[in-house]
């Protein structure tokens, strides 16, 4: 009734949740949500891959709340864990999850890519990090950072260029908007960049066009709880 995950409902898909993929539910709901943010177009499919120690376990409820994430952040229509395969059918996007054994920088991540019909894809990387098991975002389509999954959130991409950092910053500090926390990710090639700022409360729209035209960025915000 809550909203949670209720492994052994019997409405519910996914098949057994073992103790440590629990552990990994809301992270791939998150990387999910993130993942359809950044996405350019109509979603049409959903690929959540475990990679390391987690690729041993059962993992297909992974995909259910990466799914459960994704439509989250497109329809007005609340998704739960019961409804999320049906929104999916409805809307022709097909979900799969896959394992792999090798992880190169941890001892596990979640990877979830979002493809549309247009063929634009968006791939997000999710890590439980420390001995918290804190949810990070370590990869954005293809590049590396190290940024805890939570708060409210703004994300741009944009051409980096001198300025363009401190330029966010004085504005969203004129406006009396605090910077929690800051990730910068560069493309391997060519000077595009993402920056993501982990703001006290949510930007007015207002604010983030003004921000999109002076940098020439493209801008949203997104609550990751």
């Amino acid at each position: 009734l809550a909203g949670e995950f209720v492994a052994d409902a019997v409405n519910v898909s996914g098949g057994h949740v073992g103790e440590e993929v629990a552990l990994w539910m809301e992270l791939s709901r998150k990387l999910g949500l993130l993942a359809g943010k950044l996405v350019d177009g109509t979603p049409v499919s959903l690929e959540v891959l475990a990679r390391g120690e987690l690729s041993s376990e059962d993992v297909n409820a992974l995909g259910l709340s990466a799914v459960r994430g994704l439509f989250s952040g497109i329809i007005e229509e609340p998704v739960t864990f019961v409804n999320a395969p049906r929104i999916a059918e409805e809307r022709g996007v097909t979900v799969e999850v896959k394992t792999n054994t090798e992880s190169v920088t941890h001892r596990s991540v979640v990877e979830v890519k979002v493809v549309t019909g247009e063929g634009n894809t968006a791939t997000v990387v999710g890590a439980l990090t420390g001995l918290e098991r804190v949810d990070k975002i370590t990869k954005i389509n293809g590049r590396g950072l190290d940024l805890r999954a939570q708060g409210l959130n703004l994300f741009l991409e944009y051409t980096d260029a001198p300025g363009a950092l401190g330029t966010v910053g004085t504005k969203l500090g004129a406006n009396g908007i605090n910077i929690e926390a800051a990730a910068l990710t560069q493309e391997a090639e060519g000077d595009g960049a993402i920056l993501i700022l982990r703001v006290e409360r949510e930007v007015p729209e207002a604010l983030v066009e003004e921000i999109n035209a002076d940098l020439n960025a493209t801008a949203f915000q997104v609550d990751l709880g």
